[in-house]
């Protein structure tokens, strides 16, 4: 029985010393994950209760370098990342059954600012990114004239850039109702 137990061992170790790190794109390549809505109530400010959505966009990423994200050291030091955006996020508002484009100022996304490899050593890397945002139902029309009082549909295209500002694909997400009743 400790034979077979010490081949077993061998075997393994042999099969965990074939296996090869995954082969990707040094374009960061994204899918979509999910995206969901939790509606709570807070202070408005003015002594009442609002309604807000706050709505959480998952995606996947692949990446060969693994050079995605920045820390506040690498944005200080190098030039090249001044106004560097490396998570955007556009919205998509539908209108008579037909989704257009919004702008919302500052715009959505922003700054990974972090490494998502610590140790900073160049390899492949995949995980995921949530990404959240807010809508407050007292303030909808600030976010864009075109929004209506409730039950508006929205939907996002997101990409992302890794440090030497290669660019993703771009996804969309499903659809997602706010300001719903």
């Amino acid at each position: 029985m400790r034979k077979l137990a010490g081949v077993v061992a061998i075997v393994l170790l042999g099969l965990g010393a074939c296996v090869q790190e995954p082969s990707f794109s040094s374009t960061p390549a994204i899918s979509f994950k999910s995206i969901q809505k939790i509606t709570k109530s807070s202070n408005d400010g003015f002594g009442g209760t609002t309604k807000i959505d706050s709505v959480i966009m998952s995606i996947n990423f692949q990446d060969a370098e693994g050079d995605l994200g920045l820390t506040e050291a690498q944005l200080k030091s190098d030039p090249k990342y001044k106004d560097f955006r490396n998570f955007e996020v556009a919205v998509m508002l539908q209108k008579n059954g037909v989704f257009i484009p919004i702008t919302f100022t500052p715009a959505l996304g922003g700054l990974m600012n972090f490494n998502f490899k610590p140790n900073q050593k160049a390899g492949p890397i995949e995980g995921s990114i949530d990404y959240s945002t807010q809508f407050v139902y007292a303030f909808y029309k600030g976010y864009s004239p075109q929004f209506t009082a409730k039950n508006d549909t929205l939907k996002f295209k997101i990409f992302i850039r890794d440090n030497a500002f290669n660019q993703s694909n771009t996804i969309e997400t499903e659809p997602i109702i706010i300001f719903k009743d």
